[in-house]
């Protein structure tokens, strides 16, 4: 996917949170995670690896919420929650070559 297309798709998402929000009386401990991130669909100069990563850890919330309310199997948070690690180290050994670059 483009990047444009990847901020489209994080802010679907974003709408789908609200969504979810107020239909099972989510507290916003539970998207937590993501929050601290700080990054959000209107963060274009944020990296497309981000915005993956981003995109990968609300699905896998918004995913975990459903499961728990029995609306999709477990396996299919779980799925996403692991990918979504494999592309945070992804971005962190990215940041690391940089950063042992320029020094």
């Amino acid at each position: 996917m483009h990047k444009d297309e990847l901020i489209q798709l994080h802010q679907l998402l974003i709408y789908l949170r609200k969504y979810i929000e107020k239909k099972y009386n989510c507290d916003n401990n539970e998207f937590k995670e993501y929050d601290e991130l700080n990054i959000y669909p209107h963060h274009i100069h944020r990296t497309k690896a981000e915005h993956i990563y981003t995109i990968f850890l609300l699905s896998s919330i918004i995913a975990k919420i459903l499961s728990d309310n029995g609306k999709i199997p477990r396996s299919v948070s779980n799925l996403l929650r692991v990918s979504g690690e494999k592309i945070k180290k992804e971005i962190q050994r990215k940041r690391c070559k940089i950063k042992n670059t320029n020094t």
